[in-house]
């Protein structure tokens, strides 16, 4: 397995990016059709544990300037009527208005209404966006050192965003259906080591194509890499229009760890084509010990070669285990306590 270059892992503006739709699709409907199956995977079959845990998460949103739009995330069943996702999946203010949706399904192309439950209750963890906090520091104290890429310069993960507390825990309206069940918590860590195995399921892209556009006649460039519909290295000498495929269905595949990052998040290969891309935010890390699937991580972030954002490169999981006292426990508790 190979090593993180640490520095230009994170610090390269852009590099890493939360593995989630980020433009809402202009539809409004239940099914996302933008953003929908893990980048090299294979269908996850209903007998599947990994699909008895794990759904897909829509959120439905109303923007400032009034456009219905809509993108989606995937997360893992925590307790009879909780799911444990991603932070970032939960809109925030930038939304006039939003609803989420859990929807109970292998294949969003097939399902009904039978098959989704209204979110009743979010709570995000209350030290999410530590990390990227840290890792703006850092970005400007090395601009203002005349060292804006931090070129010999050692530092922690930490001061490069690790430890981000990327984790949500959203309530159902009602119970997880009879044919799905709680995940296996994993309590021991320690297996968890550099080229350890482990399996990613969700339903976000399938596949990222890249068309490499003529510079010199292409207008408007940075319009169009902050919309999504380009993307360039970091130097921007090369930029390609960026192409995404869906299934809309729950897929799974395998990866490796490369290394711990921080003291609650693991950095997972993603440069042999399989891996967490957008839409699988929130979504499980899997890790089969004596035949038993234990649930062990939640996409948070990633990265592409070179700066491009096609997943290619690596991404980071949130340690389950390592919050659930602190965090997870509390917030189904606290979505679960009688009202006053």
């Amino acid at each position: 397995m190979r090593t993180i270059n640490s520095l230009k892992f994170a610090l390269s503006i852009g590099a890493l990016a939360t593995i989630a739709a980020c433009t809402p699709n202009k539809s409004a409907s239940l099914v996302a059709d933008s953003s929908n199956g893990i980048i090299g995977g294979d269908a996850v079959a209903d007998s599947d544990v990994i699909r008895k845990s794990t759904v897909s998460i829509v959120v439905n949103v109303l923007t400032q300037d009034d456009q219905e739009g809509q993108f989606l995330c995937t997360g893992s069943i925590v307790s009879e009527n909780t799911i444990l996702t991603a932070a970032h999946c939960v809109p925030g203010n930038e939304y006039k208005k939003a609803a989420m949706y859990v929807v109970f399904a292998t294949d969003l192309n097939k399902m009904d209404r039978t098959n989704i439950q209204a979110v009743t209750g979010v709570v995000v963890h209350p030290r999410y966006g530590e990390g990227d906090a840290r890792l703006r520091a850092t970005i400007e104290k090395l601009k203002k050192s005349g060292n804006p890429n931090g070129d010999g310069v050692e530092l922690s993960d930490r001061d490069q965003g690790a430890d981000n507390y990327d984790y949500a825990v959203i309530k159902i309206q009602g119970k997880i259906p009879k044919n799905y069940q709680i995940a296996n918590i994993l309590t021991d860590e320690t297996v968890l080591k550099n080229g350890a195995k482990v399996t990613l399921a969700g339903y976000g892209l399938t596949n990222v194509k890249k068309e490499k556009v003529d510079l010199k006649n292409y207008p408007d460039l940075d319009a169009a890499i902050a919309s999504g519909q380009i993307g360039c290295t970091y130097d921007r000498t090369t930029c390609y229009i960026l192409t995404q495929e869906n299934e809309n269905i729950l897929k799974k595949t395998d990866v490796y760890v490369i290394q711990a990052y921080g003291e609650s998040e693991v950095a997972l290969d993603q440069s042999q084509g399989k891996g967490a891309c957008h839409g699988d935010s929130g979504g499980p890390a899997f890790i089969n010990i004596g035949g038993v699937e234990y649930l062990w991580g939640v996409t948070s972030r990633g990265t592409g070669q070179d700066g491009i954002d096609d997943c290619s490169n690596y991404a980071i999981y949130g340690k389950v285990n390592a919050q659930w006292g602190e965090f997870v426990a509390k917030a189904i508790a606290q979505l679960n306590a009688p009202k006053k």
